[in-house]
């Protein structure tokens, strides 16, 4: 899912063509590596056998292999032509939160870094930076409604069902959602292109399931909202993640954070 953020930001901003892969499809595959072609594998491990199969299959093929990775010294780092560490600390838990934080933050600075390099002014590279080195506070900042959050999740304690919706760059941050709540509370939840969900999937939302909805203001908000309208036209419960200040999403959505 990092993977898949990192290939939106490289398209954007470097304007580079990009494609994400699961590694376990890509050793299965006859895949096209023309002459130029850079593949960057991400582990947390550094070990995931998959993809350490996929890197050599890459590699065989004459692609230049990058590696984004967690511990220092592991197998895919050593294989790899060159890569960043991501220096997050040990895994303590299978959901690894930091690690596809510092992922995403990884591949967000080699986005930047092709851009500069290709046609990005410095005013431009310099504010994206600058944006990133705050993500530290305003983290800090969405701890502080850890009481909120707690209020809202029992609401729906008995709830064995959950979607998540995103567009854009947060469609692959809806799957990572959807990941982390199978994961620690072994509870089924999907996520989708929230633009999908009306293309057969919302015949499964029944009377007060719980959607959380990615909704941050962009070019696709006003889309956003109307998914949103979509959902609770059928029942579910829509918990929304949005900017702060943003005073039209909570007239639609039950709660907001």
């Amino acid at each position: 899912h990092a993977g898949m953020i990192g290939e939106y930001m490289i398209e954007e901003l470097a304007k580079i063509p990009a494609e994400c892969e699961y590694a376990s499809e890509f050793r299965y595959r006859n895949p096209i590596i023309e002459d130029g072609t850079v593949v960057i594998a991400v582990s947390q491990s550094g070990e995931t056998i998959d993809t350490l199969y996929a890197l050599q299959e890459a590699k065989d093929r004459g692609a230049l292999t990058l590696g984004v990775v967690n511990v220092v010294g592991s197998t895919i780092a050593r294989e790899t032509d060159a890569g960043v560490y991501l220096r997050v600390g040990p895994e303590i838990g299978v959901a690894s939160t930091k690690a596809f934080t510092g992922q995403v933050a990884v591949l967000a600075m080699l986005s930047l870094f092709l851009a500069r390099r290709r046609f990005m002014s410095p005013d431009a590279s310099t504010r994206l930076l600058k944006e990133l080195n705050q993500i530290p506070e305003k983290i800090e900042r969405i701890l502080t409604q850890d009481a909120q959050i707690k209020d809202i999740t029992e609401k729906y304690i008995n709830r064995e069902n959950w979607l998540f919706l995103g567009r854009g760059v947060n469609y692959p941050t809806a799957l990572e959602g959807a990941l982390k709540l199978k994961e620690i509370s072994y509870i089924h939840a999907e996520g989708m292109p929230a633009a999908e969900m009306k293309h057969g999937p919302i015949a499964l939302i029944t009377d007060g399931m719980p959607v959380v909805v990615i909704a941050n203001r962009g070019a696709q908000y006003e889309k956003v909202l109307s998914n949103i309208e979509e959902v609770r036209s059928r029942g579910g419960h829509v918990i929304a993640i949005a900017n702060d200040g943003d005073d039209r999403i909570g007239s639609i959505a039950e709660d907001v954070i």
